[in-house]
């Protein structure tokens, strides 16, 4: 397949218009719905099975300390579902950056703008990697203490969410319409399980104690929101682009809208 800038249903004129105006892109759209239909299964078949396999199953295999709860478990770093996330965003980061070059070929704006929300795609799968998220309970402790909230990096998690979110919005007015649905609300899911049933989790540790049958379902709530978030955002660039098969080769466009 050809990657290759077009303005509109042609090529890549030497000249644009003055106007800047686009003709909408012709050719055939990308299975998207399938794409993430294929993400969002796998994401909750992993939940599901880490819950199955930690609840219902009583072989030590499967219990804390076991290799199947090491492996499977989606409240275990550097494991199975770990991998899955990390590859999700990773894909995601990879697209808005190929939609970037693309948008930058055709010579329309919101390029830059799909770097930088590719660039902070990159940035969540590499805290999904290394935990860095978790290093910020040296600043949140200065905040507020253990007893007051258990998971004290959310002091400093809970602004910075709201931050990234408010900035993606904005700039998000920048991009093509189509991709902005699937971003959003999967940028919206994601903040839901990380932060917002991180701070649930959170109060469920003071009240019900860490390893309580609440805390293990708030969890794995959280991690699933957090996949289904991921899948979303990895599937919106798809929604842009188009395959064009009007002349010899095959060639990917973006979508006039």
């Amino acid at each position: 397949m050809e990657l290759r800038g077009q303005a509109g249903a042609g090529r890549v004129s030497q000249m644009p218009e003055p106007t800047g105006a686009c003709e909408p892109a012709s050719g055939r759209a990308l299975p998207w719905h399938v794409v993430l239909a294929v993400l969002a299964a796998v994401s909750v078949a992993l939940v599901a099975v880490s819950y199955v396999t930690l609840v219902l199953m009583t072989h030590r295999f499967f219990q804390v300390g076991g290799g199947g709860h090491a492996y499977l478990n989606v409240g275990v770093e550097a494991n199975v579902p770990t991998w899955w996330s990390v590859t999700m965003l990773t894909v995601g980061a990879t697209l808005m950056l190929l939609l970037a070059w693309l948008l930058h070929g055709e010579r329309r704006g919101g390029a830059w703008v799909c770097v930088a929300i590719g660039v902070l795609l990159l940035g969540f799968s590499l805290d999904e990697l290394a935990s860095l998220h978790e290093h910020l309970h040296r600043v949140g402790g200065l905040l507020v203490s253990a007893q007051t909230l258990p998971y004290v990096w959310l002091a400093v998690g809970v602004p910075l969410a709201l931050g990234i979110v408010v900035v993606v919005v904005l700039l998000a007015r920048r991009i093509p319409r189509a991709v902005r649905p699937l971003l959003l609300a999967g940028l919206a899911t994601f903040f839901a399980g990380a932060v917002g049933m991180e701070l649930v989790g959170s109060q469920l540790v003071a009240t019900a104690g860490e390893h309580s049958t609440a805390v293990v379902a708030a969890y794995h709530l959280e991690e699933g929101l957090e996949m289904v978030g991921a899948a979303l955002m990895a599937v919106a660039p798809l929604r842009a682009l188009r395959v064009d098969r009007s002349t010899p080769g095959t060639v990917l466009i973006v979508a006039a809208r």
